[in-house]
């Protein structure tokens, strides 16, 4: 890649307990579906992913995404799934809440204000469980995993010897319900 350039994506950033069950669960999944677990640093829920763009961007999108405001929120994955087509296994809710939607379309908002188009496929609640499977899973997710969202980032993904490692440039805390 380009040195002035780094692959840049807003997600949901797990904190550690959330991320260690699904770091169980690719585990498990990725042996059920003979596949590669993804590492646990870098389970999280894209919500919009931008590709390789240029270092200064950055900036220019912490300073939008700064000015969200969005509540904290819980999404309950209860089932897990896979896309033949792209060998991977994902974990994904069946009921989408609205304030993820909400920031989801801040976040495109965003993107806009810093002269950058969103994509245009539909949004994928999904979490990445594992990579290069050789066998389609689907079940339920019992019990299901409740992950209470409190903050949103904006990462970089490097590409390492040992693959893609993803790393915050900024977090971003959500509304506080009371």
């Amino acid at each position: 890649m380009d040195e002035s350039k780094q692959r840049l994506f807003f997600a949901l950033w797990p904190d550690a307990s959330v991320s260690d069950a699904f770091a169980a669960l690719a585990q498990e999944v990725g042996g059920d579906a003979g596949g590669r677990p993804t590492a646990p640093g870098n389970i999280h829920l894209t919500l919009a992913f931008l590709g390789d763009q240029p270092r200064r961007i950055a900036r220019e999108l912490s300073a939008a995404a700064a000015r969200i405001a969005a509540p904290e929120f819980d999404l309950v994955f209860d089932r897990i799934d896979s896309w033949r087509k792209n060998a991977v296994a994902w974990a994904g809710v069946q009921s989408v809440p609205e304030p993820l939607v909400e920031l989801h379309r801040a976040v495109g908002g965003a993107l806009r204000a810093s002269g950058l188009e969103p994509e245009e496929r539909p949004f994928a609640v999904h979490v990445t469980l594992a990579r290069h499977i050789s066998t389609s899973v689907r079940r339920p997710l019992a019990p299901p995993l409740v992950w209470r969202v409190t903050a949103f980032a904006l990462v970089v993904s490097e590409l390492t010897s040992a693959g893609a490692c993803y790393r915050v440039l900024s977090r971003w805390s959500l509304i506080r319900s009371t």
